[in-house]
């Protein structure tokens, strides 16, 4: 049945969360905030089942609404053309990825069946290094309805705007219903390496949000999206790392997490699922290289879990008291199960503390690297393998070859290191001199940031108010 949200003259926008990012970038932006207090929109979020309680419980207003999001996203349908069009992508990442996938040593998928659907992913990403072929998928896609249960969720709300905040494939059937009934419709790529790896924008939105014009570029060579109907915003989840936004006093920060204040901060911020195994290595080196002094004594180490793999108590214990690093969950948790992070505003408040209060940010290949940049923090990156002899197809020296990455390498605001000794000779060289490679670092946040006002997020409210009034 359809639900009455007010009179005629409020208007409806219709957001998808698709992804637990878009609560930092979108919920937890003054994007939320300035769509909220506006008393002629209702703001109606799909939020996966299980989430809508605890959304509603911390962003409340009253013209707010959470439904749950409609499962179209696991249909064999679905999961086709998310295959298909994730296999089209024609880049140097996706090659990588791709090869990576095959070769991979701890991988327990039958060889010959690895075998197989690298042809098939080699097929399609050849295919999609043509226009023709993309813009097939698009049609392809476009033919068949979204589905029974995305449709109900339009009959109910009857939004005026639809608006996809990651443009991955999750938010694709909510955007291809809204463009089947002629709403408006805009969206915003999620981070900086969607298009190289993730998306080819399976539906084109009326309007394109992006952070940067790197990003604007590779819509257009890409995603083959029309230049004059993107917008560039600068990043909103970054507004306030450049406002310095709840930031406390040092002292106070690093005697919170159990440190010294007295001793210079390093934190190995871990990149994720795929380099972990080298990951663990590294920690335990870093730990050896304290202990004989080849980095100073007068050090401390925080460990940070990237946020959709957050370490259990267990290895948090073992870091803590085999190490003596220290080490704090980055994330709350509402639900169950792998998605059941979430970013709440202490875990906010620990990410931009952690930032600014670093003397050296240590990482493989996360936007620690674009986050320590706004900051001025010396940037290491760690391109070896640990103790472990991998082929490049496992090995961290890889993830610099993926394309988002192979751009800021020549800026020269990382210190890439390929063995122990470098990685305590540039921790070293970093402690005495932090200023070493500040004008690189300046360069990556004019290449992946663009815009540094902090205020990121009012642009997207204000373009859709502007889109919706």
């Amino acid at each position: 049945a359809a639900v009455y949200l007010g009179d005629e003259e409020m208007k409806t926008i219709l957001i998808p969360i698709t992804s637990n990012f878009v609560i930092r970038s979108f919920l937890r932006a003054d994007t939320f905030s300035i769509l909220a207090s506006s008393p002629d929109v209702w703001l109606v979020f799909l939020a996966p089942e299980g989430k809508a309680d605890y959304y509603r419980r911390e962003f409340p207003g009253e013209r707010v609404v959470f439904d749950v999001l409609p499962s179209s996203a696991s249909s064999r349908r679905e999961r086709f053309f998310r295959f298909v069009e994730i296999a089209s992508i024609h880049t140097r990442t996706a090659e990588v990825m791709q090869k990576s996938e095959l070769l991979r040593s701890a991988s327990k998928t039958y060889l010959p069946l690895r075998v197989g659907i690298f042809f098939i992913k080699s097929v399609l990403r050849a295919l999609g290094q043509f226009r023709w072929w993309r813009a097939c998928i698009r049609n392809g896609y476009a033919f068949f309805p979204a589905g029974k249960n995305v449709s109900v969720i339009f009959d109910r709300y009857h939004p005026d705007v639809v608006y996809a905040p990651t443009m991955l494939s999750a938010d694709m059937a909510i955007l291809k219903e809204a463009k089947k009934r002629g709403i408006k419709t805009a969206g915003m790529l999620l981070s900086w390496d969607n298009l190289y790896s993730k998306t080819i924008l399976r539906v084109h939105p009326d309007i394109l949000l992006v952070h940067t014009d790197s990003i604007k570029s590779q819509a257009e060579t890409l995603g083959d999206y029309p230049a004059e109907r993107i917008r560039v915003v600068g990043i909103p989840q970054y507004d306030r790392v450049f406002r310095k936004q709840n930031i406390m006093a040092r002292d106070a920060f690093i005697s919170s997490l159990g440190g010294d204040p007295a001793k210079k901060l390093i934190v190995y911020a871990l990149s994720g699922k795929q380099g972990l195994g080298i990951e663990y290595d590294i920690i335990a080196m870093l730990s050896g290289m304290r202990a004989d002094g080849r980095i100073h004594r007068d050090t401390e180490v925080l460990v940070r879990p990237y946020p959709r793999f957050d370490l259990s108590a267990g290895v948090m214990d073992r870091i803590k008291k085999q190490y003596g690093f220290l080490a704090e969950p980055s994330m709350a948790h509402a639900g169950t199960g792998k998605d059941s992070w979430e970013f709440d505003e202490a875990a906010i408040r620990l990410l931009t503390n952690t930032l600014w209060h670093a003397d050296i940010i240590v990482t493989m290949y996360s936007t620690f690297f674009i986050e320590g940049a706004i900051c001025d923090k010396p940037l290491i990156g760690i391109a070896f393998d640990g103790t472990q002899k991998n082929n490049f197809w496992n090995s961290a020296a890889r993830f610099f070859e993926w394309d988002h990455m192979a751009e800021i390498k020549p800026l020269v605001g990382i210190r890439l290191v390929h063995s122990n000794a470098e990685l305590a000779e540039a921790i070293s060289a970093y402690l005495q001199h932090p200023q070493y490679d500040h004008e690189g670092r300046a360069r990556i946040v004019s290449q992946q940031c663009g815009f540094t006002d902090g205020k990121a997020g009012e642009r997207v409210g204000a373009l859709l108010l502007d889109m919706v009034l």
